[in-house]
C-alpha cells in the first residue's frame, strides 16, 4: 500500500510538471492576454511586442503549451491531416460583434501539425506587428 501511495505522488508531480508552462515563457502577461477575448478591449494590441518576444520560443511546443500561455483560440480552422490554425486578434474588429466568422483585424496565426506541435506563427499582417524593445 505504501509503495502505491508513493507511485502516485510520483505520477501527479510528474503529470503536473509535464503540463505546466515552460519556465522561459511565464514573464508573459497570459492573464491579460486571456481576458481579452476577441482583443475587443483593445489590451492584446499592447501585448503584441512581448507576444513577439515569446513568439519564436512556441515553435515545436505541443498543443496544451500554447493554450496554457494563450488560452483557447479565438477561432481556430481544421485542415487536412488534422492539422489546425489557432487565430488570436490583436485589435478589435467585426469579431467583436459577430464572433462567427473570421474577422479581416489583425490577428496571430498558430499552425499546429498533426503531431500537436506549433509548426508555423505567422500574423495576417505582418507590417502592424510592434517589435520588442
Amino acid at each position: 500500500m505504501k509503495k502505491l501511495n508513493t507511485l502516485l505522488v510520483i505520477v501527479t508531480c510528474l503529470l503536473t510538471v509535464a503540463c505546466s508552462t515552460p519556465e522561459s515563457l511565464k514573464g508573459f502577461d497570459s492573464d491579460s492576454w486571456k481576458a481579452d477575448k476577441n482583443a475587443c478591449k483593445g489590451e492584446r494590441g499592447n501585448l503584441t511586442p512581448e507576444f513577439e518576444k515569446i513568439r519564436k520560443e512556441l515553435y515545436g511546443k505541443k498543443e496544451y503549451v500554447v493554450r496554457n500561455v494563450l488560452g483557447k483560440p479565438d477561432k481556430e480552422d481544421l485542415l487536412k491531416r488534422s492539422q489546425r490554425i489557432y487565430y488570436y486578434y490583436l485589435e478589435p474588429g467585426s469579431q467583436c460583434t459577430d464572433a462567427t466568422t473570421l474577422s479581416d483585424a489583425f490577428r496571430a496565426e498558430v499552425r499546429i501539425n498533426s503531431l500537436g506541435k506549433v509548426s508555423e506563427i505567422t500574423y495576417n499582417y505582418p507590417d502592424k506587428v510592434k517589435k520588442p524593445e
